[in-house]
């Protein structure tokens, strides 16, 4: 279920948003909101992740404690 609601917003904000739409990325203004509340969605779970494991590691805990065993210079090689 889907709900309206009214937004206003400044002449830059939404040339953003005409900018997404003529460049593809959405189909339209209220498609460009959508994708940007998602954005927004994974930007907070993507920081609580981030602040997670900093706090494992200021901790001295190993964040990866299953890759602890590889040594760094398995690593070296990768592209």
């Amino acid at each position: 279920m889907s709900q309206q609601i009214a937004v206003r917003l400044s002449a830059p904000e939404i040339a953003v948003l005409d900018a997404a739409v003529a460049d593809g990325i959405a189909q339209n203004r209220s498609d460009a909101v959508r994708r940007s509340i998602t954005y927004l969605s994974r930007y907070r779970a993507y920081k609580r992740d981030a602040d997670i494991l900093t706090r494992i590691k200021s901790s001295g805990e190993s964040v990866y404690p299953d890759l602890d065993s590889i040594p760094p210079s398995d690593f070296t090689d990768l592209p």
